[in-house]
């Protein structure tokens, strides 16, 4: 199981690069509202120096306003040591996946077939989502929204 997992995560992100001919340098995590226009790689730098539950967000925004053209992005997260794969996930334009991981350093491949803007953080402490809180503020929403 461990190894096919391990070739399928090396395939996925091999083709990811081949296919836009760009060489990836990865963004570290956190990161807040950057250019995707193919492809993307996310990569903690740092090891999580905490015990408990994690939660790795990607939230995923149109650059701009565009009815015409179903705006998505599909997101891949794997543990830096090649061990898990999580996804992949669609995620559309304004939501934002939350997906619990342990304390090891991860990583998040983003591809789409349209540019969109991605931001991508991890939440030790459950902070965020007690107060339905983004670490970035969208141009017209409040930077934080009581329950």
């Amino acid at each position: 199981m461990k190894p096919t997992v391990i070739t399928m995560l090396s395939m996925v992100l091999f083709i990811n690069g081949q296919i836009s001919g760009q060489n990836h340098k990865p963004h570290v995590i956190p990161s807040f509202n950057v250019l995707v226009e193919t492809s993307a790689l996310f990569q903690e730098t740092t090891p999580s120096n905490s015990d408990g539950k994690r939660v790795i967000h990607v939230h995923i925004n149109a650059p701009q306003q565009s009815d015409t053209v179903t705006c998505y992005a599909n997101v891949l997260i794997y543990s830096l040591n090649h061990q898990s794969v999580l996804g992949p996930y669609r995620v559309l334009c304004g939501e934002t996946l939350s997906v619990e991981i342990d304390n090891r350093e991860w990583g998040v491949s983003i591809t789409t077939n349209n540019s969109v803007l991605s931001s991508v953080w991890i939440d030790s402490q459950g902070f965020l989502n007690k107060l339905n809180c983004l670490p970035f503020q969208a141009k017209d929403d409040e930077f934080c929204k009581p329950d």
